[in-house]
């Protein structure tokens, strides 16, 4: 059972895909929010987040959007590709998948609107 003492914990998200991927936090926590991170093919971005507490993220390839909350007690480790394993859909899709070590995908989705891809 988690303590009821926070300390932090690491999140560290890598991309193993082809191409570059972007990572943006979705809520404001108290600081300077809209930072967009691009992380290229075998690069690695540490998190250092709060145990206990939900944080959520948009992580982008291409036109495929998911919408991330990682929440844990412990660190973590996350492959970039594990996040678009379900299948995307122009609408919503709600609880693609369950949390593993901590982090789910709640809505994988796509968004033309700003794409640089040749995407179909």
């Amino acid at each position: 059972m988690p303590s009821l003492q926070s300390y932090d914990i690491l999140l560290d998200l890598t991309n193993d895909m082809h191409d570059p991927v972007s990572i943006q936090l979705l809520r404001d926590y108290g600081r300077t929010s809209g930072r967009i991170i691009l992380l290229h093919p075998t690069e690695t971005l540490t998190l250092i987040l709060e145990s206990g507490v939900s944080y959520q993220y948009a992580v982008k390839s291409h036109t495929k959007v998911a919408n991330v909350t990682a929440r844990s007690w412990r660190d973590i480790t996350c492959s970039i590709s594990q996040l678009f394993t379900g299948s995307s859909t122009d609408s919503l899709s709600s609880n693609v998948t369950p949390a593993v070590n901590g982090v789910s995908v709640d809505r994988l989705w796509r968004d033309h609107r700003f794409n640089v891809w040749n995407d179909t």
